[in-house]
Order: structure tokens, then sequence, then C-alpha cells
């Protein structure tokens, strides 16, 4: 209308012009966009860190601890862990009394001269053979004035046989020991003084300490040369060897029953029992032995020689030996042996000590077996 007011621009409902209200939109449309972008970013942030945290996680310092081992499988063997002092009061419960008597049985065959009185032994064992076949796998001995021995059983090339420490075996030998435990009291000497006599007079055997009553074994298989007295000897057996060696047990209490001169007997076979009869000073076996009538020493003759393990084998046995030397490093200490009468020193033999007080109960070590 000429001369008249600009038409104004119609309002929406709510009071809000066009302009406005598209205005409106296009900010609402905005903040939405960058609302979205931020959430996009957060979840890609969160999983950059995510996977950093895990990264860094997982990048362990060489000098920091390594992780602890798995937990053994249901597979694994569980091994028993014991210590006792040979001669201890107290009888054991099962398994460890078989083990140890197992152990000692061992030890004194392995020992050159057996298991004494007052030694501290450390056994490891496969539990789940005792009580009723025990199987020692290893063996620790610290004995008054001896170095600590090792010994692992090594089933390697199917010896099974007690390894010590260097890797070696023993080489079976025809000989036997002629007592059930060897005490030495006297060596072979050619220039002992005679504790009778007074004078020097050559100690052409070895002695052996051991209770009247003690049997008498044949070192080796042979020909009954002698059964009777003989002078300083007393009464006395002489077994002549095909080897050419002809070995004597003087001093005896006893003769086996029916041995008789010409005899054959077999190795190990009963000959004896331990006395005092001749020149003697209490109960004992004098143990000679030799050849072409020149005596030698007899203990040379007990002599257990020793052989490495082949080349092949060593690797597999320091491992495990050193899985083995790890148990036995965490075997507490045992009870202390009672004293005997007197201070003497006596081997522990396994039937007479059989009742020692294991201290280390079974431990939780378990080791899988290859």
């Amino acid at each position: 209308m000429p001369g008249g007011s600009p038409k104004r621009p119609e309002s929406t409902p709510d009071g809000w012009s066009p302009r406005t209200e598209a205005s409106v939109w296009l900010g609402l449309g905005l903040l939405g966009v960058v609302v979205v972008w931020f959430t996009v970013r957060a979840v890609e942030i969160d999983r950059s860190l995510d996977a950093a945290s895990r990264q860094l996680a997982s990048a362990r310092p060489l000098d920091a601890p390594p992780p602890p081992a798995p937990a053994p499988d249901a597979g694994a063997e569980p091994h028993l862990a014991l210590a006792w002092t040979a001669g201890a009061p107290g009888e054991p419960a099962e398994p460890q009394a078989s083990v140890r008597r197992a152990a000692e049985e061992l030890l004194a065959r392995r020992l050159p001269h057996g298991l004494r009185r007052g030694a501290v032994v450390r056994a490891v064992a496969d539990a789940a053979r005792a009580p009723e076949e025990p199987r020692v796998l290893a063996l620790d001995v610290r004995a008054a004035g001896q170095p600590e021995a090792r010994f692992y059983r090594f089933d390697g090339g199917a010896t099974g046989r007690l390894v010590d420490e260097d890797g070696r075996e023993p080489v079976p030998s025809p000989w036997q020991a002629p007592l059930p435990t060897l005490r030495r009291t006297s060596p072979f000497n050619p220039k002992r003084m005679h504790p009778i006599l007074h004078r020097v007079v050559p100690h052409e055997g070895t002695d052996y300490g051991a209770p009247s009553g003690t049997p008498v074994y044949a070192a080796l298989e042979g020909t009954v040369s002698w059964v009777g007295p003989h002078g300083g000897h007393g009464k006395w057996v002489a077994i002549q060897h095909d080897n050419g060696v002809e070995t004597g047990y003087a001093h005896l209490s006893r003769y086996a029953a029916g041995l008789k001169r010409g005899d054959h007997v077999a190795t190990h076979q009963l000959v004896g029992y331990v006395g005092s009869t001749g020149r003697s000073t209490g109960p004992h076996l004098h143990f000679s032995a030799s050849r072409n009538g020149v005596y030698f020493d007899a203990e040379t003759l007990l002599a257990t020689r020793l052989r490495e393990l082949p080349a092949d084998q060593r690797d597999a046995f320091r491992t495990e030996k050193g899985e083995l030397d790890r148990e036995l490093d965490g075997i507490g200490d045992p009870l202390p042996a009672a004293p005997r009468p007197g201070g003497e020193d006596e081997p522990a033999s396994p039937a007479s000590d059989s009742a020692s007080q294991p201290r280390a109960a079974a431990s939780g070590a378990r080791r899988q077996r290859r």
C-alpha cells in the first residue's frame, strides 16, 4: 500500500521467525555432528590406550624376575622329600620308613665303608611307589670328617644305578663284602705295631669291627682250602678262587654248619660267624687276600670302579640332576642321633638302625618324569 508501513514477516506459532528457526536447526545439526565426532574419537583413543597397556605389560625388563612356573598337571608324579640322622630314635611312619630303609641299603653298597651312625641323610623318592616299592631318586649324605656326597638314580640306558655328581656309575664287581656292613678298624699295613705282641708285625689283612656272631660270607665263589684252627688267626676259613687269589676269614667264633675242606662255595655264601679267637683284642673279622703266597690289600678287591656315563646321556643327566638338587637343597634339617654309650662311631646298618625320625615331611615337590 503506497505510503503505508512495510509488510512484517509472518511469525511461527511459537513466536520465532522462519529465519530464526532455520538458524536454530542448523546449530542443532552442527552440534550433533560434533558430538558424534567426539564419540568416535573417544572410542578410538580408548582402544589405542588398551593396546598400548597390553604391549607394556608383555614387555618385561630383562632383569625382572621370571613369572611363576605354571602348576604341574595332574599327570606329574608326587615326590616325597625327607631327612633323618642315622641312628636317631623313633620309628617313622610309612611311607617314610620304607624310603629310609631302601636309601640306607643303597648307601651301604655305594659308600666305601657303609653308612656311619650320625650321618645326616636327605632323600627324594617317588611317593607314588612307596611304601610297597619305594624308588629313591636322589640322596645326599653328610658324615663327620667326610665330604658331602650326592647320588642320583639315572635311568638313561636303563642302568638304574646310583650315579655320583660327576656322572659316574659303579661298574659291577664280582667281589662282594664279607660282612653285611663294613667298619674298618685296622687297614692292611706291612709295618704295623702289633697291639698284643708290641712289636712290628705285618698286618696282612684288613680288620672289620662287628659284634660276635655276625654272619661272614665268601667274597667270591671258590673252593674251601682250609677250615680249622690256624695259629694267631684262630678259627680260620680260606677259599681258593679261580683267578689265583686266596681269601682268608680269621678269628671266627664258629664255622657254617657242615663246611669242610674241598667244598665249593658260591659268592656270598655263609662260611662262618664273627668272633675273637686266636690273637685278637675283641670281636672282629680279619679279611685277607694273597696271590702265590704273597699277601696284598684285600680291600682293593672290594673297591668300586667307576665309569662315566656315555656322552649322549650326559646332557640329560645334568638336567635331571639340577632338578633333583633343587629338591634336596629344600629339605630341612633332621633330628640329631642319640649318642651311644662310650661315644663309639659305629656303622648304621639298615637292619639295626631302622628306627630313625624323619623331620621333613612329604614335600609338595612334584616333577614331570620323562
